[in-house]
């Protein structure tokens, strides 16, 4: 059982997506905890160390120079198990080389929404990441399909 509150659960989407939208890696320590699982879509497989966890904010930073997440709504907080969901929109476009890896640049936009789910330690960072979203309409949009 977890003692994090519903306001500390709530306001880690705002951290997460400043993170991302700042292309801010020092933030990565700040908000992931050392010992982690993070599963999306455009991942090749779980994320489970920090330098993998690098390399994917800065791939896709690099990809889509402009990607940006807008949250929709407020998070849906589960105090008790220590969780936290959030609904977003990202925006951008594939500029970029090699991201998703392999991928040329299309020079397309792309605007998708998706949800994410966070388990919370006790130090108010991310043990687990969980990102949920339709990855064929992203290539879609992106002309990669």
């Amino acid at each position: 059982m977890s003692t994090q509150t519903s306001p500390a659960l709530a306001e880690y989407p705002t951290r997460y997506y400043a993170a991302w939208n700042g292309r801010d890696i020092a933030a990565l320590e700040k908000i992931v905890a050392p010992e982690f699982s993070w599963i999306d879509p455009l991942l090749p497989a779980e994320l489970t160390e920090y330098e993998g966890a690098r390399q994917f904010f800065q791939g896709a930073w690099q990809g889509f120079p402009d990607i940006a997440f807008e949250p929709i709504g407020e998070p849906l907080v589960d105090e008790a198990g220590g969780r936290v969901a959030g609904e977003w929109r990202m925006t951008g476009t594939h500029t970029g080389e090699n991201f998703p890896p392999g991928a040329p640049a299309t020079g397309k936009p792309f605007d998708v929404k998706g949800t994410d789910v966070w388990t919370i330690g006790e130090d108010g960072r991310a043990t687990a990441i969980r990102a949920y979203y339709d990855s064929a309409t992203l290539a879609r949009q992106l002309g990669l399909a």
